[in-house]
């Protein structure tokens, strides 16, 4: 027979298991084209954050996004070929003294500061000309190339004493599926 305690235990874990709210990452739309000898990319991403990573994000916890885009070259045989990768790494956090939220490109260390955790958001979700490679780096017709897009919250960039609770739960695990889009001039 269960005690109060061991209840309360497994109430708490079916609670931190369980899935309330959750809204997955997604990409609505992507697009490539080809501007002065250069592959950009425009994309709409789509999150909501959880109520828990809120929480955590106004209570001092930065959020570390990572937006992944991997261009392939299809092959008849075996599998496709990795041109390149490229891992855009952002960082949210609210600023408590001045109430506002920053969103930081860690790439570019360059760092746009908002009023509202939306603007942030709506930000994030507008990719506009992201340079991609140049087309001399391609050896085949462009036709031959395809895009793969993914933004998630990257649990391992957490602190250290929330990764484990960010593993066991859902309402952490924020991630998109990967969108496809051919590269095209």
């Amino acid at each position: 027979m269960l005690n109060l305690q061991n209840k309360l235990g497994i109430i708490f874990l079916i609670a931190l298991l369980a899935n309330p709210g959750f809204t997955e990452f997604s990409i609505n739309y992507a697009e490539t084209s080809l501007i002065d000898g250069i592959y950009v990319l425009d994309a709409e991403l789509n999150f909501h954050l959880t109520e828990v990573a809120i929480e955590a994000l106004q209570n001092g916890v930065s959020l570390p996004l990572v937006f992944t885009t991997v261009i392939e070259r299809n092959r008849w045989y075996l599998w496709n070929k990795t041109v390149v990768t490229i891992k855009q790494p952002y960082e949210l956090k609210y600023y408590a003294l001045s109430r506002q939220y920053g969103l930081k490109n860690l790439t570019t260390n360059t760092q746009e500061n908002f009023a509202y955790l939306e603007a942030a958001i709506d930000y994030l979700n507008k990719v506009k000309d992201l340079s991609l490679l140049n087309q001399q780096e391609l050896t085949d017709s462009p036709d031959e190339y395809w895009v793969y897009l993914q933004i998630h919250l990257d649990i391992e960039s957490l602190p250290v004493p929330l990764r484990p609770i960010a593993h066991l739960s859902s309402q952490w695990r924020l991630s998109s599926s990967w969108y496809s889009c051919p590269l095209q001039p």
